[in-house]
C-alpha cells in the first residue's frame, strides 16, 4: 500500500483569521506548535466532524442503487466497491453457519489479487513487502501461513488449499483483505479497477445482501408499485413417505414437508431457510455433517441407519429410505425450471454466503 506522505500546499489566508489561530488554537493545542501546524490539526479534526455528522446513505438505499446500477451495466465507484467490501466482511462475521459458499469467497479473495495487481501496474516486485505481511496473516491456512514470492502468488496458492467447505472464521478473516486494499490504497482509474473487479461483482452483492438479511431480516426489494400477486402452490412432490408442498410468491418460496410416519410437518418458512435446507440435506447425503443457518442433520451412531434433523424449534427421527426420499423431494424441487429461475433471481433479494 502507499504511504500517507505528507505534501506542501499554498493557501493564502486573511491576517485577522491568522491572529485567531495564534491567539485560540496554538494554545488550544499545547505546545510549541507553528501556526501551519495548528491550522492542519483545525483542518482534519474539522473534515472528522463533517464525516461523522453528513447523512449517510441507508444500507437498503445503498444496496438497492448498486444493484440497479450493476443490473444496467454502469460502472460502480471505488465508494460502492468500498461499501460492498465492506459489507462483505460483515457477513462473514456475523455468519451463523459453520461453512461457507466456497465460490463466493474464491470471488472476494480473487478480486483482492486483482486489485493488487491493478494498483502495481502489474510490477508486483520481489519478495512480500513489509506492509504487505498483514494480508498474509489473513490467508492463514490449517498448513500455516502461506507464502509466495509475490502477494499475488501467495493469494493463488491460498485458493488452490481452500476446501471445499471452507469455514466461516476463514471468510471473516480472508475477506478482510479486500475491504482492506480498498480502503487504504489509490486508485488513478476508478472505471478501470470497476471494470476489473467486474466479474467480481455478483459475488460481493450476494454477500453484501446476505448481510443485509443477517442484520434486518428483510428481503431487499423494491417498494411494490402495484398489489402484490397471490402466492402460486405448487403440485405436491411425493417420494416414498416424504410429501413436499412449496408455495412460490413474487419475492419468497416456503415449504412443508410431511411424512406419513410422523406426527408433525417441517416447515421452511422463507427463502433462506428454504436454501439452507436444501443444501444442508445435499451435504448430508453427500455423508457431511455440519450445522447450517436454521437446520442440522446428524447420522445417530446406533444401528440400523437412522438420521437427526434437528433445529431450533424441534427434532425429527428418519430411516435410511425416508432420508433418502426427503432428499430426493428437496431436488426435485430446485431442478423444476420455475422454481430453479425464482432462486436465482432471490438471490439477489436475500443474497447468498
Amino acid at each position: 500500500m502507499k504511504t500517507d506522505n505528507l505534501r506542501n500546499f499554498t493557501v493564502r489566508f486573511l491576517e485577522s483569521a491568522l491572529r485567531r489561530v495564534e491567539a485560540t488554537a496554538k494554545p488550544f493545542y499545547g505546545g510549541r506548535l507553528s501556526t501551519g501546524e495548528a491550522i492542519r490539526r483545525l483542518a482534519e479534526e474539522r473534515l472528522d466532524a463533517i464525516e461523522s455528522e453528513a447523512p449517510r446513505e441507508r444500507t437498503r438505499d445503498a444496496l438497492l442503487r448498486i444493484l440497479r446500477a450493476w443490473r444496467s451495466g454502469h460502472s460502480l465507484s471505488l465508494a460502492d466497491l468500498r461499501f460492498l467490501s465492506d459489507k462483505s466482511n460483515t457477513a462473514y462475521q456475523r455468519c451463523r453457519r459453520e461453512f461457507v459458499l466456497r465460490e463466493l469467497l474464491v470471488a472476494n479473495v480473487s478480486a483482492f489479487r486483482e486489485a493488487v495487481q491493478l494498483a502495481k501496474g502489474g510490477k508486483t516486485g520481489k519478495g512480500i513487502q513489509p506492509e504487505e505481511r498483514y494480508f498474509l496473516g489473513n490467508l492463514a491456512t490449517s498448513r500455516g501461513t502461506i507464502e509466495g514470492k509475490t502477494l499475488p502468488e501467495s493469494v493463488d496458492k491460498w485458493l488452490e488449499l481452500l476446501p471445499e467447505l471452507p469455514s466461516a472464521s476463514q471468510g471473516e478473516f480472508a475477506s478482510r483483505n479486500l475491504l482492506t486494499y480498498l480502503r487504504d490504497e489509490e486508485f488513478s482509474d476508478e472505471s478501470r479497477l470497476s471494470k476489473t473487479l467486474g466479474p467480481y461483482i455478483p459475488a460481493l452483492l450476494q454477500l453484501a445482501i446476505r448481510g443485509y438479511w443477517i442484520s434486518e431480516r428483510s428481503a431487499l426489494v423494491e417498494s411494490p408499485k402495484e398489489p402484490p400477486t397471490w402466492p402460486m402452490h405448487m403440485n405436491p412432490i411425493q417420494r416414498g413417505r416424504i410429501s413436499l408442498s412449496a408455495i412460490v410468491g413474487e419475492h419468497d418460496v416456503t415449504l412443508a414437508m410431511d411424512s406419513s410416519a410422523h406426527h408433525s410437518v417441517i416447515t421452511a418458512n422463507h427463502f433462506v431457510e428454504v436454501e439452507d435446507l436444501a443444501e444442508m440435506t445435499r451435504l448430508a447425503v453427500a455423508g457431511h455433517e455440519l450445522r447450517g443457518e436454521t437446520f442440522v442433520w446428524l447420522k445417530l451412531p446406533e444401528p440400523p441407519a437412522r438420521f437427526m434433523l434437528k433445529t431450533e424449534r424441534a427434532v425429527w427421527i428418519f430411516d435410511a429410505e425416508d432420508f433418502a426420499s426427503f432428499g430426493q423431494c428437496l431436488d426435485s424441487l430446485f431442478r423444476e425450471p420455475s422454481v430453479a429461475a425464482l432462486v436465482e433471481r432471490l438471490r439477489y433479494a436475500y443474497g447468498r454466503i
